[in-house]
């Protein structure tokens, strides 16, 4: 078991107090663990002490050895309301302004949800598995008469201010050889995923197509140092929702926490991402504390990406011309605790960034 109160967050979302933790059973034969439950529960202010900025909680079970070794379940509901997220437009050359104002550059999306994932081995000791999965969100997206959201998106899209959900429905194939999920140090782990959001009447008034890629990749260097290595590639067709434009996976893709850090997330929005991270992990010490065992280490990273407004169109009035990279470098701790729980805390310079952007979170970037 291990807890860790928090007074931390990001600068993509404010800071605040919270905590995260995580409780493990790893009685009997299963692999890596019986049963893992992960639960946070952060607040955070941002431009005002008396306005939370960002909500979130959620609690995510992990069976990962169910059927004989050949089905792992993960359930996760979660609340999650931010009320700073950034729109500027759309495409990849957006310009961010100099200064931000809240009533014209942010919106507020409250989005609970709760999802259920599967992955079945195609054998017991196989690598390759599929995947199935169904997600529900409530959605409930406010913002400014004046804001770039209602001159924007406001008349093209009927449903951008009314109470909504959506309904995604997911498949895929994934290849996992690495010798732990938690801190991997050899191996890979690749994934090819199509999620479908059907149209179903007023309640559910999007309906779109999503296809995500991601390549990992995971090697020892020496027995302190390990290279990781990720690609990811994401695309989506139809009626997409504006506030998924700037999303991978429910999070930030060019810029934010979990993808290019640096950048600050959610300032660029298009139906194309391709984004990269570089990561040099190092094991400084371990040690002992509170009768626990703890592993403490640095790494240092370089992230970059972009992306297109849409997949066929060629807009270069909104995504300019040439290479476009957006990017991050910088580094930061590691603090393991036990084999399932892990603390990052990193510090990104980007050109995109005034000065740095920071984040301290709960496990490995990927």
């Amino acid at each position: 078991m291990g807890v860790l109160p928090i007074a931390g967050g990001d600068t993509d979302h404010g800071f605040g107090v919270g905590a995260i933790g995580s409780v493990a059973n790893f009685q009997g034969t299963a692999y890596p663990f019986r049963w893992r439950l992960e639960f946070a529960g952060f607040i955070a202010v941002k431009d005002s002490i008396t306005n939370f900025s960002f909500i979130d909680g959620f609690a995510k079970l992990t069976v990962p050895d169910l059927l004989d070794g050949r089905l792992r379940l993960e359930i996760r509901p979660s609340f999650t309301r931010e009320s700073s997220v950034r729109y500027f437009g759309r495409g990849n050359a957006v310009e961010i302004p100099a200064e931000t104002d809240p009533d014209r550059d942010y919106f507020t999306r409250l989005h609970p949800k709760v999802q259920a994932l599967s992955r079945w081995r195609l054998d017991r000791k196989s690598p390759w598995s599929l995947l199935a999965g169904l997600q529900y969100v409530f959605n409930k997206v406010t913002f400014e008469d004046t804001s770039t959201v209602a001159t924007d998106i406001g008349a093209n899209d009927p449903y951008i201010d009314d109470v909504h959900s959506l309904l995604r429905l997911e498949l895929g194939v994934a290849y996992d050889s690495r010798d732990s999920e938690i801190v991997p140090s050899r191996g890979m782990f690749h994934s090819v995923t199509a999620r479908v959001s059907p149209k179903l009447g007023s309640v559910f008034p999007y309906s779109y197509q999503q296809l995500n890629v991601q390549l990992r990749f995971y090697r020892t260097l020496t027995p302190r140092n390990v290279l990781a290595f990720r690609a990811v590639g994401d695309a989506m067709l139809n009626n997409v929702p504006f506030y998924e434009l700037a999303r991978y996976d429910d999070t930030s893709a060019i810029g934010g926490a979990l993808a290019v850090r640096g950048v600050p997330g959610y300032s660029y929005y298009g139906k194309v991402k391709v984004f990269g991270n570089l990561e040099l992990r190092t094991h400084i010490r371990q040690f002992k504390a509170w009768s626990r065992r703890f592993r403490f280490g640095v790494a240092t990273f370089f992230d970059a990406g972009r992306l297109w407004s849409a997949l066929t169109d060629e807009r270069t009035d909104l995504d300019g011309n040439g290479l476009g990279l957006h990017y991050g470098l910088g580094g930061g701790i590691r603090l393991q605790q036990g084999r399932t729980f892990v603390i990052r805390a990193d510090l990104a310079w980007s050109p995109d960034a005034s000065p740095v952007a920071g984040y301290v979170l709960a496990n490995h970037i990927f």
